[in-house]
């Protein structure tokens, strides 16, 4: 039986299928960001320590960032990848037949 509830159908057109946009593109930024961060061993230059990034911050207002940080987003990124592409890349397989818009 199809679903016709008009209220139904706005939701799957208006949050349904962008919110699953939005995982696809995050999926495609973290295995770009992934890929680059081992192309260009970011691992060596950006150690896991408490060390602050000089990257201007201090100047422009906003919050300092530690190498602990940028690998903690590093390790979370990975951890979406593999929950995604796990089971024969069923989750993923399944957000991307929602999904409309799903490059970043």
């Amino acid at each position: 039986m199809a679903i016709t509830n008009p209220q139904a159908v706005v939701f799957c057109n208006e949050k349904v299928r962008p919110t699953a946009d939005k995982y696809m593109q995050l999926y495609w930024l973290a295995k770009f960001f992934t890929q680059e961060w081992a192309a260009t061993g970011m691992a060596a230059l950006i150690p896991n320590t408490a060390d602050i990034v000089v990257d201007g911050s201090e100047t422009d207002g906003r919050t300092p960032i530690t190498g602990q940080m940028v690998n903690g987003l590093k390790n979370n990124l990975d951890l979406l990848i593999t929950d995604l592409e796990a089971n024969s890349k069923a989750k993923l397989n399944g957000l991307s037949q929602i999904a409309v818009n799903e490059n970043p």
